[in-house]
């Protein structure tokens, strides 16, 4: 979802939900119809049964030609289906002789905003609250509290508007001084010194506001930090044992470095702060293993009861309007801190330079995993090459679900 308004941004400060709605299908080409039904062993693709082995190959090349053809400096890939890796892939290099590996840390922006949900989520599992709850329960004096619920925070319909998306002024700052460390409370005042969006429930706003806001409730209804409870009730429970959380500009060893053109020159954007992005309680790093871990988690429902789980994919926001677009309907919507299209359910997160995506697709048990850094050309382009990966690969292995919307 495009929502830059500084042209010489791209999306590259943007933690949010940067959906290219006009991505090429390059990999649908003459595709075949793939086969009702395939022998133990082998998958269905776009041009029929495949073994994994021959599946793996092809995803791999896909990758690798991603690399070359877009001037990307490294993709980390990973495919699953059910509990068994289809295919790894790391082309390309994190600094000038130092190749990309699967094991590299990289920031994972919004990714982590689901397991907020599922903070969420658990206490409504525990009668601790209900997502119908009014926030002026916890937060009187926020703009219409006695309106906004719980469930509207989460699906981004509270219309609050966010802090970064839409205010050029804010945007300016990030670029003017890449190293400040922003506190919650300063991006919550320069959320609300703009006007409201619209309406309770009347709109599709996507807004870091609301996360932030759900977490201060979190905090309240517990008692304990958002950052303690991630850690108890997401992060053991999935054994994300390389899922750090810090709103520090220091990444764990071994990193992936990114780059960006967004203030103008290509430079190294590893270490700029992110804490413009999330509360420090959510910013997080991670490898392409654990991202895979909490995809198949959000799309089984690991962490939540059945309803719970059912409950966080609903199409609430389906027919409302989308400020700045899109138009959501019953195949491309946002549910509770998640997007759904074509049945695939992910976050594909932007900061600091990093694209990338955590997908599940539950029909088929297929979980994705893809971040990526860009050379300079990409850089300057403005796109999401991780975007445009993930459809590549969607086209060939589940050429009935696409990764990009209709029309």
């Amino acid at each position: 979802m495009p929502f830059r308004q500084n042209p010489r941004l791209g999306f590259g400060l943007l933690v949010g939900i940067a959906i290219c709605l006009s991505l090429p299908g390059s990999a649908w080409g003459a595709t075949t119809r793939a086969a009702s039904s395939c022998s133990s062993g082998e998958i269905r693709t776009a041009s029929g049964c495949a073994t994994f082995t021959e599946a793996g190959r092809e995803v791999r090349s896909i990758v690798d030609r991603a690399v070359e053809e877009n001037n990307l400096n490294a993709a980390l890939v990973r495919v699953d289906v059910g509990n068994r890796t289809l295919a790894t892939a790391t082309p390309g290099e994190s600094m000038a002789g130092v190749p990309a590996t699967p094991r590299m840390n990289f920031r994972i922006g919004a990714i982590a905003i689901p397991y907020v949900v599922d903070l969420l989520l658990q206490l409504q599992d525990r009668g601790a609250l209900s997502l119908d709850d009014r926030v002026g329960k916890w937060l009187p004096n926020l703009p219409n509290a006695d309106r906004v619920t719980l469930r509207m925070l989460a699906s981004s319909t509270s219309g609050y508007p966010d802090w970064i998306q839409g205010n050029p002024q804010f945007q300016e700052e990030l670029l003017a001084d890449v190293f400040r460390q922003w506190t919650t409370s300063e991006l919550l005042g320069v959320a609300f010194a703009q006007p409201l969006i619209c309406g309770p429930g009347e709109c599709f706003h996507y807004a870091h506001t609301n996360f932030a806001i759900l977490g201060k409730v979190i905090h309240r209804v517990t008692g304990r930090p958002v950052e303690k409870l991630l850690r108890r009730r997401v992060l053991k429970p999935l054994h994300l044992r390389h899922t750090e959380i810090s709103g520090l500009p220091n990444i764990p060893e071994p990193v992936l470095h990114t780059y960006t053109a967004d203030r103008g020159s290509y430079e190294d954007s590893t270490y700029w702060s992110p804490s413009y992005g999330l509360p420090k309680s959510m910013l997080m790093t991670a490898t392409i293993a654990d991202l895979i871990k909490a995809a198949k988690a959000m799309g089984t429902g690991e962490l939540l009861s059945r309803r719970a789980s059912r409950e966080r994919f609903e199409p609430i926001t389906a027919g409302l309007p989308g400020i700045p677009g899109p138009q959501f309907n019953q195949d491309f919507y946002f549910g509770l801190g998640v997007l759904v299209l074509n049945s695939w359910q992910f976050q594909n997160p932007e900061i600091n330079g990093y694209k990338s995506i955590s997908a599940y697709l539950p029909s088929r048990r297929i979980s994705l995993a893809i971040t990526s850094t860009e050379g300079p050309d990409a850089a300057k382009a403005g796109n999401n090459f991780s975007a445009q990966l993930f459809n590549d690969i969607a086209l060939y292995l589940t050429p009935g679900h696409p990764a990009v919307p209709a029309g």
